[in-house]
């Protein structure tokens, strides 16, 4: 009996779910730290998912049919080393820094040149003054929101079969990215349940060197944040914003890519139900500060796009189960740099997390992608997670 693509699809389905049903349940804990007698501490932390991912992608061929394809590849976040080194307190003060050192897998015909880059060198400063952040790290506006639990430990929405590097979570179906860049960054203490944090970004330059783009001043980042304590658990409301001037010097040509945001988050009897929305001008529907997927970021300029997405998870002792469904979409514009067309994308995903052991997680995802940007797919995945 020959099986269709659908019924392949199915069958990784069930196979999940018994795995994740009837997995052991093993191991402990482990930690590596140091500290020496002179009272540093040097920690040592880490994950590497790996994700096998089956994927129908429509019309993807050069003859307009459909292409299946079966690949293990990196999710969200690929496998990282953290170091991570703090001096003894003096007056009140702890000074640290990390350095995290990442890895992907890659995808067919690259095999041997899987890379490796370094997403955070951080020097951190606090005390009851509040948090100074001095480095490269993540960035200010929607990193709550990306805080999402399906596709933040696990794939979320990927490019194609051959899809190499980190995957784009949902990029471009829900936030937009924070992204890893040189920065610095202040963060109140909290007070009652309320931080503020806003950052200095190092800006993007879209669509071209600097003797055609200056970006002369850094991106202004924001957000607040407001953890509230409930007799049955927590909730956390944030509002952001950021700020980046652009000018086109070829064209003497200025503009401002900006954005908004608002979410809330409640953790509450084994739920995580979190909600957000943004807008943005000058950033479209990719989700991506300063690029786009789809030709020169320029063609971006005046563009309006938004981001939202709703989830809801349950968790009951090992195993938590969820939905989760988002969009990202911009409007048509035209302007003296070019055109951008109208695009929708829609990311509809049910997961699952089961943790074998304190250290690994056994991960799945159910995936139904549509867009007039890339190709839409349907896709399962099955992967795991350790950290230490």
């Amino acid at each position: 009996m020959k099986c269709t693509k659908k019924q392949v699809l199915y069958l990784f389905s069930l196979v999940l779910i018994g795995g994740l049903i009837l997995g052991p349940e093993k191991g402990s804990a482990q930690s590596i730290s140091f500290e020496s007698d002179e009272g540093w501490i040097f920690n040592v932390t880490g994950q590497l998912p790996v994700f096998l991912v089956a994927s129908n992608h429509d019309g993807y061929s050069a003859d307009g049919s459909d292409q299946f394809a079966t690949r293990v590849m990196s999710g969200f976040n690929p496998g990282s080393i953290n170091f991570n080194v703090v001096a003894p307190e003096y007056n009140g003060i702890t000074v640290e820094g990390i350095f995290r050192i990442n890895h992907h897998l890659q995808g067919p015909s690259i095999q041997n040149a899987g890379l490796f880059e370094g997403r955070v060198a951080d020097i951190i400063v606090s005390g009851n003054f509040g948090t100074i952040n001095m480095g490269k790290g993540f960035g200010v506006f929607n990193s709550s929101s990306i805080a999402d639990a399906g596709s933040g430990m696990g794939v979320g929405r990927f490019a194609g079969p051959d899809a190499a590097d980190a995957t784009l979570g949902r990029i471009g179906s829900g936030y937009t990215y924070a992204n890893f860049n040189p920065r610095l960054i202040y963060t109140t203490p909290s007070l009652g349940g309320f931080s503020l944090k806003v950052g200095l970004i190092n800006p993007e330059k879209p669509g071209g060197p600097s003797q055609t783009v200056e970006t002369a001043t850094p991106r202004v980042e924001a957000q607040a944040n407001y953890l509230i304590d409930l007799d049955y658990g927590t909730l956390d409301l944030w509002a952001g914003s950021m700020y980046q001037n652009v000018n086109v010097v070829s064209v003497d040509f200025d503009y401002a890519m900006s954005g908004w945001d608002v979410g809330a988050r409640l953790d509450a009897a084994g739920f995580r139900i979190t909600g957000a929305y943004s807008g943005t001008k000058g950033v479209g529907a990719d989700g991506l500060i300063g690029i786009n997927l789809n030709g020169s970021g320029l063609a971006e300029a005046e563009v309006d796009a938004t981001q939202w997405y709703a989830e809801g998870m349950y968790t009951a002792g090992k195993l938590s189960v969820g939905i989760s469904y988002g969009e990202g979409s911009q409007d048509a514009v035209s302007t003296v740099l070019g055109s951008s067309p109208e695009i929708t994308n829609q990311l509809l995903m049910g997961f699952t997390r089961y943790k074998l052991t304190d250290n690994l997680t056994w991960i799945g995802e159910l995936q139904n992608f549509e867009s007039e940007a890339q190709a839409n797919y349907q896709a399962l995945v099955l992967g795991m997670q350790l950290n230490f």
